[in-house]
């Protein structure tokens, strides 16, 4: 759509004066916080998210662009020449399309202070800039004045900047966008409706929303057909984790629910593959009460984490995003893991790191169970799923050290099978299991999206798994069930692999040099956007 534009502004047979083309982007960018969001609320809600984005880019962008474009290609343009040369026009485009997009990919991303700029401070602050050039270079009709006159034609137009500036900071409130700040400075309660935002925050794999709906004033089993008392963590378009709040926390034996650190009860976890990596601890193919160490990659809601830490199991956590971290922590009851065990960087140099202690006899400890958890918006960060990653990560590990790793996908698919194949090739013993709450058909393995934690072990022996006791349940009753129903939760990792064809299996197998994972999870992440849009009702995506 970019280079599109960029190559009509160039072709452009219609004339337009620099001054005119500042002040038609001045009122675009004035125009662009509402038009962003409510082109893209209301194409949104048509639940398909490809022709969504093009349009609110055409809508927004392209007008901006191209008067940008117009402006930069016909800078040299004089008094007696109409329109500069066309070979003029296409290098100055070009130029600026390369630098612009250079820009954009390899220095603003990387700045963090714009993280705590809202989209309405950025299109504005531009509208304002675009407002002040246009008057400047605008002649209103003016002619030089003798050297008599009051005013100069420069001092009226310094007049009608600092008026223009005066007049823009009372109309900044109508022209933003309804979209929250970032960072959210309180809690926002939507009007008439039960959405409720604790914070929300612009971090370095998205915008992390901690939102919530709250329970109804007076229970009735009719509101369950609409998304309530619940609390969930989202990182753009993509849910972390939750929790079930107010009416419908459930408990067993009367066992206290956790609390945030506000003092407020949440309950058990809204999706139970995090109960299912649980079932670590149930391994019984290693010595029992051989638990001393645990790492978790990937925090989401930190719901295993907090079994584990409440299990007083010592654990350490890898977490590429600090305001995940400190979501968890904060809204979702995560204990202390104490001095020295939380990380916030990216697992794979981190992991190497480790290894490098490891080789060179300065490692504090090796792990005995690993949780591996990077699941997010359809897709998966390809570069700790290959093998040498696994290499990597059995290095800092027991010998008989057990991994339980999760997976999103179509248990039927190229992707899947990469994931197996892998692990496979790395590890003596996997088992998966799926967290439905029915038994899986077969059917479901070639078109459902289903979360597989795959449970791997570089032991000799058996991979086994104890029966859960109530100990293990920590008085909830998800994990009750989920423990409970562990052998009827087996995958038939059969239907994944080709077990009659181990050359070609062979080429499933991910490695540094070879990772088409990206890309195959390209069509998936189209088809997670779908699914979470039917988690939550649109009002909460459209309040964030």
């Amino acid at each position: 759509m970019i280079a599109v534009t960029v190559l009509l502004a160039v072709l452009n047979p219609i004339g337009i004066s620099t001054s005119w083309n500042w002040l038609y982007t001045a009122l675009d960018l004035a125009a662009a916080p509402n038009a962003t969001y409510w082109v893209s609320v209301l194409t949104s809600r048509k639940h398909d998210p490809l022709w969504g984005p093009v349009i609110t880019h055409t809508v927004v962008l392209a007008p901006l662009i191209f008067f940008l474009t117009t402006s930069l290609t016909w800078a040299q343009r004089k008094m007696h020449i109409t329109r500069p040369p066309l070979t003029y026009r296409v290098v100055a485009a070009g130029v600026c399309f390369v630098t612009g997009t250079g820009l954009s990919q390899r220095v603003w991303a990387k700045q963090a202070y714009l993280n705590n700029l809202s989209e309405s401070q950025i299109f504005l602050g531009l509208a304002g800039i675009s407002w002040c050039l246009w008057i400047y270079k605008h002649s209103f009709g003016f002619t030089k004045r003798s050297k008599n006159a009051t005013l100069s034609l420069s001092k009226i137009k310094s007049i009608l900047v600092v008026a223009s500036i005066a007049l823009w900071g009372s109309t900044y409130r109508y022209l933003a966008s309804p979209v929250l700040p970032h960072p959210l400075a309180e809690p926002y309660h939507r009007p008439n409706t039960s959405i409720t935002i604790h914070s929300s925050v612009q971090s370095v794999t998205g915008l992390i929303v901690v939102g919530e709906a709250q329970s109804p004033s007076d229970y009735e089993s009719s509101y369950d057909q609409n998304v309530h008392s619940v609390r969930y963590l989202r990182a753009s378009h993509s849910i972390l984790g939750g929790v079930w709040i107010g009416s419908k926390i459930m408990i067993l034996d009367h066992a206290p629910p956790i609390e945030d650190t506000f003092g407020t009860p949440v309950g058990d976890s809204i999706y139970s593959t995090f109960v299912l990596q649980e079932a670590i601890r149930l391994v019984n193919s290693t010595e029992k009460g051989n638990w001393d160490n645990g790492l978790l990659i990937g925090l989401g809601a930190g719901t295993s984490a907090t079994a584990f830490i409440r299990h007083k199991l010592p654990v350490t956590i890898v977490e590429i995003d600090p305001a995940v971290y400190d979501a968890a922590r904060t809204y979702f009851g995560l204990p202390d893991p104490g001095s020295g065990r939380v990380f916030l960087e990216d697992a794979r140099s981190w992991v190497a790191r480790e290894r490098s202690k490891v080789e060179n006899g300065k490692a504090e400890r090796l792990y005995d169970f690993v949780v591996h958890d990077c699941f997010s918006g359809g897709g998966v960060p390809e570069h700790i799923f290959t093998l040498e990653f696994w290499e990597d990560l059995k290095t800092v590990m027991q010998p008989k050290g057990v991994v339980a790793v999760n997976f999103a996908g179509i248990p039927k698919s190229d992707s899947t099978r990469m994931i197996l194949a892998t692990l496979e090739k790395s590890f003596v013993t996997c088992r998966g299991f799926h967290d439905l709450f029915e038994t899986i058909r077969d059917e479901q393995y070639q078109k459902d999206f289903i979360n597989i934690v795959f449970f791997c072990t570089t032991s000799e022996s058996p991979l086994t798994f104890r029966e859960s006791a109530k100990p293990d349940w920590l008085g909830s009753p998800l994990r009750r069930h989920i423990l409970a129903s562990l052998p009827q939760r087996e995958v038939d990792l059969e239907i994944i692999r080709d077990s009659k064809n181990e050359d070609e299996n062979s080429r499933y197998v991910l490695t540094d040099a070879r990772n088409p994972l990206g890309k195959l999870q390209d069509a998936q992440g189209l088809h997670h956007w779908k699914l979470m849009r039917e988690v939550l009702p649109d009002q909460h995506w459209e309040t964030y």
